[in-house]
């Protein structure tokens, strides 16, 4: 390697590092305290770099939110319709969906409910709101597909999946999994009272 291909690869790392760790302390911060209560200011400090080295990489709050896209994924980890491989029934396909999901929520708790309650005021969030809600309906559907809901019974179940219903039950001192099995029955409810036996139909 010459010696300028030397520099060029120092350099790069550098401002990979330095990347990493702006990103690292938004990450935090913004778990901590929400986005609209964190400064560039404070993701400096957290950083240990200059005001200006922020500014220079992530110019803006969206931008910031943005770079932190990746860690934010990797954390939530969302559920893919190919959770339901190999299961039949309804009530398999619909406990394994509350499962994962609410699984994700406990994981990402703290993100999911500052991306909730700050979407009005960071675009970024919005966005991210927003994807979600029609992730979590696709999956919904997905769950169903087998079994031809009625349209508002996947409204209903798409609702009764939500991040708040996990909230509420978890803060009404219910566990994760104890807050599944509150959905499941819930679902069964909806979908019909033969639903947690009902089989997938014959192709």
């Amino acid at each position: 390697m010459t010696p300028r291909k030397y520099e060029l690869g120092k350099r790069a790392a550098s401002v990979d590092e330095t990347r990493r760790r702006i990103i690292q302390a938004t990450f935090d911060l913004h778990a901590e305290k929400g986005v609209v209560a964190t400064s560039m200011h404070d993701v400096a400090e957290r950083a240990d770099v200059a005001l200006r080295t922020v500014y220079y990489h992530y110019p803006t709050v969206d931008d910031l939110v943005a770079g932190c896209g990746s860690k934010v994924m990797a954390l939530l980890a969302p559920p893919t319709p190919a959770i339901f491989s190999g299961l039949d029934t309804l009530e398999e396909r619909t406990r394994r969906l509350v499962q994962d999901l609410f699984a994700m929520y406990e994981r990402g708790s703290a993100m999911i409910e500052v991306a909730r309650c700050e979407q009005g005021e960071v675009a970024g969030l919005a966005g991210f709101v927003a994807d979600d809600a029609a992730a979590r309906e696709a999956l919904v559907r997905e769950a169903l597909q087998p079994f031809k809901p009625r349209p508002r019974a996947v409204q209903e179940a798409a609702a009764l999946t939500d991040f708040y219903v996990w909230k509420a039950l978890t803060q009404q001192h219910l566990s994760t999994r104890q807050a599944v099995d509150v959905v499941v029955r819930s679902l069964a409810a909806v979908l019909g009272v033969d639903a947690p036996g009902k089989k997938r139909p014959e192709r």
